[in-house]
């Protein structure tokens, strides 16, 4: 069995900040220290991302569950942080409830991936999984 979620879709990282293409200028930044910027992904870049990970998902051979943090997928996507962006959340949960198999369980909760509910909740997973599979 296995327990999966969406830490850290909100970003990509990067080395130092002016190591980063032209390509990506307008864009969202978040300078972490010296060596490492991170750039907020976009609801097209989060879609995608659900996609491929419903895809993945699917592919599995054994009981699999899939647990949405509702409140974002980072520390800086926490509501307040830098890149704090429900709509880009959406994207990425709304490809990954549309693209899913109807075999991969799909649990939401209103926290953040950092936050000790849903810790709660992936350990609260992990362990009826386990058990079913015993």
């Amino acid at each position: 069995p296995q327990v999966v979620s969406t830490g850290a879709l909100d970003m990509v990282n990067f080395g130092p900040k002016d190591s980063i293409s032209d390509e990506f200028d307008g864009r969202q930044f978040h300078v972490h220290n010296p060596q490492v910027t991170l750039m907020r992904t976009t609801p097209e870049e989060n879609a995608e991302l659900g996609r491929i990970i419903a895809e993945k998902l699917n592919a599995a051979t054994g009981p699999t569950t899939l647990a949405l943090p509702l409140g974002g997928v980072s520390m800086l996507d926490a509501e307040g942080e830098a890149f704090y962006d429900p709509e880009a959340d959406d994207a990425l949960f709304d490809a990954l409830r549309e693209h899913l198999d109807d075999d991969v369980e799909v649990i939401e909760s209103p926290a953040n991936i950092n936050d000790d509910e849903f810790a709660l909740t992936l350990a609260e997973a992990i362990d009826r999984r386990m058990r079913a599979a015993a």
